[in-house]
């Protein structure tokens, strides 16, 4: 390959051995960064390319310069709207007092960000609550003409910092600003290695050396261009690059880059330039994006806006911490992920169609796309996937099998040889193929309609065989276990089915099928895993237990069995790749924990036919919408070594939206106190890492009684929290190191120390007049009881008199009763002996006028005498009158008393008609006629005034 030295004027011709230049390349290539990969067989793919518009980060279109802060890892750009601040998880623009447009921006080591603008520039530091606040240097000029001037330029120097605009260089440093005047208008200051060099517009390139500018011999052409950016190159020799060319300088003449490149630079007109990596640079141009090339030249990766870039102008580029490359542009951001052992190629025309399979066979690169089959040779990087004639359709599955190439398509099933395709089946839908572990001469291959045997011809060619008899149903995927069965997972959920097949494998002996029903859910993946058949469902992972004939949890067998686990992909070294319910996807071992997850894209899966193939010893690719992506075996195990813990960004008080504080990132954050109006937190946090999305888990302790499950929020609101002292705890899926924020929630003012006290004295008195009070009450109490136990015993004691009486009563009725009885019955003994004493009389008379003179007269008077004294017997009155005023308390004293004019007579007939007896009793009784015993009442009446119409044996008996 010829270049061209310039010197003393005269363009000479060099041609370099081809052995030397070949040595070169392999010694750049021993030395250089892992992405000169130009001898991987699949240097046509390329880094990751992430973008950022302007309605993602909230500014304007154009950024004018990059920069990042190494201590907190953030990110700056000089936006035309202002500063612009990216974390990793939130963008945040910082406007400059006047709200010019911010032209530079560089960050030194301690922190600061300098940006300069029209007539202004500065320095932006976190104040004590971790708020960028901007201190300006615009004072220490005294400069009127530089109020029209934009600092373009920022270059920070052990010197100081140098302010750039196209008249004046201003060195900022102890406090103070020094103008160092250019010879003439420059253009920008390049810093390379500890040197400072500058063009200087009609009189070429100078260095600046403290205060003064020394001209570098024979760069006065220079002068006549716009060199654009200055860079290292070999050990001491500098790569100096204008609008049109590249031009290596050795400290003697200046030389032409590389010819190819030169003419992409004269098309497309350089205006940055970065050194990335050993031998590897980063070029942006006006007119056509991002060229990524080698220190001899060779280009490596091309981004402009054809293969994803917003824009071409590049404006403005940085490496990061992590060797990524950030491009400012005229529209947008754009980031080139270095880092990241992950290369893609990308369908951006969209010619291919959605990739659904993938196979390296020989040396061409097959993909199974839903247009065909398309190849590639590896060999020819620059040429284009090629479609297989016959093979247009729907492609299911492309598989390598005894070094030959099968293709299960829409169509049928297909043998591809080099370029050409020949139809081995027309069974329709070859949707997998696999080779059978009892049988090593077949294979088995599910369709949409039937199971098929495959075997090979005399030629040692796989042909079809036969269907299987006794089967039919769409079968999307097939294993076989340890014990020989097969076991499909039908299409459209039909479930899943354990197969015996014949020893001759042309039917169906045994089947089973487990339905949805017995598995609680539907059958998302089915594979096999150290002979063990494991299935994923929306429950979680299910592995056969081959005894019992069931299918059991898998997290006992092993320990990675994460529930949100959608499919596996074992690979033939025994990984295991792991894709979950959210796109993501981790790696492990059958026995081990998951190891890292691997940084896609969630979201540019082939929905339900995802596919992970490993296409040789060295590389897997992930089937996507787009293209594909290809992962270095080799680099799985550094996945994710260089994520940063979690950084808690800021602190906010939602109720006092004032009350906020902000860290920036690795400044130790201090133990924060709120007062009690603000106990309700709202806490941010990121990870100022910006090629994987990151998911956080957190605790609260003295709130949360556990960590929270991963989630891709960023922020966490806490309410109420009730006074105390509390220790946030954060981690990310990336890297599991805690962050820590302790803070307090200050009781309020009545809840103290001194009013705690206060309280404790007010409760000890309250608790002594308590006291007193029960005391008190006590007494009052037991006094209440006494008074209440008198007043009870006072009641027993007067029930039991009453009892008593009533007793008495009962018994004096009882006895008034029984005194009645023998009164009436001696009443009644009284009339009857008179009655009997009156007919016995009555019957002598009788008999003694019968006889006549026969019988003696003084016997018969004796008899009748003897009859009427016993009739009318005082004796019998005295015996009455004392049973009488028994029974009723002497009635006839109280007579007596009330009408004194009574005689005897009239008192015995008063207690007869008392007793209520009749007129014939008390005839009987008086020994008198009933004529007399009318008489005798009415003499009785009128002694008692009584008049007619009262009856006198009812007032006898009611007096």
């Amino acid at each position: 390959m010829p270049f061209y030295v310039i010197h003393m004027g005269e363009v000479k011709c060099h041609f370099v051995p081809i052995i030397f230049r070949q040595l070169f390349i392999c010694l750049l290539l021993a030395f250089g960064s892992r992405f000169a990969n130009a001898q991987s067989p699949y240097s046509f793919c390329g880094p990751e390319l992430i973008q950022y518009t302007k309605q993602m980060y909230g500014a304007y279109n154009q950024n004018w310069g990059v920069a990042q802060n190494r201590k907190t890892r953030f990110l700056y750009f000089a936006n035309s709207k202002g500063l612009l601040e990216f974390d990793g998880s939130s963008w945040k623009v910082y406007e400059l007092p006047r709200k010019q447009r911010v032209r530079s921006v560089a960050v030194d080591e301690e922190g600061r960000i300098y940006t300069g603008a029209l007539g202004e520039f500065g320095y932006w530091f976190p104040n004590e609550q971790g708020k960028l606040v901007y201190h300006s240097l615009v004072t220490l000029i005294r400069e009127q003409a530089f109020r029209n001037e934009e600092i373009w330029n920022i270059v920070i120097t052990p010197q100081g910092v140098l302010f750039q605009s196209f008249a004046f260089i201003y060195r900022y440093q102890q406090g103070k600003v020094q103008l160092l005047q250019p010879p003439a208008t420059v253009l920008f200051v390049h810093k390379v290695r500890s040197r400072l060099f500058l063009e200087v517009l009609e009189k070429g390139l100078f260095e600046l050396q403290g205060d003064q500018y020394r001209f570098i011999e024979g760069s006065a052409f220079l002068g006549r261009e716009t060199v654009n950016t200055i860079l290292p190159i070999g050990d001491q020799d500098i790569l100096i690059g204008t609008e049109r060319a590249l031009y290596r300088y050795d400290g003697k003449t200046f030389r032409p880059f590389n010819a190819q490149i030169n003419d992409f630079m004269q098309r497309n007109r350089l205006n940055r330039g970065l050194l990335i990596g050993p031998g590897l640079y980063a070029f942006g141009t006006l007119l056509n994006g991002v060229l990524i090339a080698t220190a001899d030249g060779r280009i490596q990766y091309h981004f402009n806006q054809k293969n994803g870039l917003q824009n071409n102008t590049v404006l403005s580029m940085c490496q990061d911490g992590d060797h990524n490359l950030w491009v400012g542009l005229d529209k947008g951001i754009g980031l080139i992920n270095l880092s990241s052992p992950i290369h893609y190629f990308i369908d951006h025309a969209d010619d291919l169609g959605t990739v659904y399979d993938m196979a390296r066979y020989g040396d061409n690169l097959y993909l199974g796309t839903n247009q065909g089959v398309y190849y590639k040779p590896l060999s020819r990087a620059s040429e284009p996937f090629r479609l297989i004639s016959g093979t247009q359709g729907q492609v299911w599955d492309l598989a390598v099998v005894d070094n030959q190439l099968l293709c299960g398509h829409n169509k049928g099933t297909f043998r591809i040889e080099g370029t050409q395709a020949q139809l081995l089946s027309d069974i329709t839908g070859g949707w997998v193929l696999g080779r059978l572990k009892n049988y090593p001469d077949k294979l088995i291959q599910g369709t949409y309609t039937s199971l098929c045997i495959y075997q090979k011809d005399g030629h040692g060619k796989w042909v079809f065989s036969h269907k299987v008899d006794g089967f039919s149903a769409p079968v999307r995927q097939l294993d076989e276990d340890g014990a020989g069965n097969v076991w499909v997972n039908k299409a459209a959920n039909q479930g899943l089915q354990r197969l015996r097949l014949s020893t001759d494998l042309r039917r169906i002996e045994d089947s089973k099928t487990y339905t949805d029903a017995e598995l609680h859910s539907p059958v998302l993946n089915l594979c096999r895993i150290q002979n063990r058949v494991v299935i994923t469902s929306t429950k979680g992972l299910l592995v056969y237990d081959a005894q019992h004939d069931r299918f059991v949890p898998a997290q006992t067998a092993y320990p990675w069995a994460e529930s949100t686990i959608r499919k596996i992909f074992p690979m033939p070294d025994s990984t295991l790749f792991l894709l979950r319910q959210d796109g993501s996807v981790g790696w492990t071992r059958p026995q081990g924990q998951v190891s890292s997850d691997i940084p896609l894209k969630t979201n540019q899966w082939v929905e339900d036919f995802e596919k992970i193939v490993p296409l040789d010893s060295e590389y897997i690719a992930l089937c996507r919408e787009n293209g594909f992506a290809l992962l270095p075996r080799t680099e799985l195990h550094h996945l994710g070594d260089s994520v940063p813990k979690p950084v808690i960004r800021t602190v906010t008080s939602v109720d006092d939206p004032s009350v906020s504080y902000t860290f920036q990132g690795t400044s130790m954050v201090p133990q924060l106190s709120f007062s009690y109006t603000q106990s309700n937190l709202l806490i941010s946090f990121c990870t100022p890492y910006y090629t994987q999305p990151v998911k956080y888990s957190y605790w609260l302790e003295n709130s949360m009684k556990t960590w929270s499950s991963y989630g891709p929020g960023q922020q966490k609101e806490f309410n109420n929290l009730p006074p105390g002292k509390y220790i946030f705890h954060l981690k990310s899926n990336l890297n599991p190191q805690e962050s820590l924020l302790t803070f307090e929630v200050q009781p309020p003012w009545y809840w103290n120390a001194w009013s705690k006290l206060l309280y404790l004295f007010l409760l000890l008195g309250l608790c002594w007049f308590f006291y007193q009070l029960h005391l008190r009450r006590v007494a009052v109490q037991q006094n209440r009881v006494q008074k209440k136990l008198e007043r009870k015993l006072r009641q027993q004691e007067e029930r039991s008199q009453r009892k008593i009486i009533l007793l008495q009563k009962e018994q004096l009725e009882q006895s008034i009763i029984q005194k009645s009885e023998e009164l009436a019955n001696s009443t009644m003994a009284l009339i009857q002996k008179n009655e009997l004493l009156a007919q016995l009389k009555e019957e002598l008379n009788r008999a003694k006028a019968r006889s006549g003179s026969r019988l003696p007269g003084d016997d018969f008077q004796r008899i009748n005498t003897l009859i009427d004294n016993n009739i009318s017997s005082e004796q019998d009155w005295k015996l009455f009158e004392s049973n009488f005023n028994k029974v009723h308390e002497q009635f006839l004293k109280h007579l007596l008393e009330k009408y004194p004019d009574l005689g005897q007579g009239d008192l015995k007939l008063a207690a007869y008609l008392r007793m209520n007896l009749s007129t014939k009793e008390i005839a009987q009784l008086l020994n008198i006629t009933h004529r007399s015993v009318e008489l005798k009442r009415y003499r009785l009446r009128k002694k008692l005034d009584l008049d007619g119409d009262t009856n006198l044996s009812e007032f006898m008996i009611k007096y």
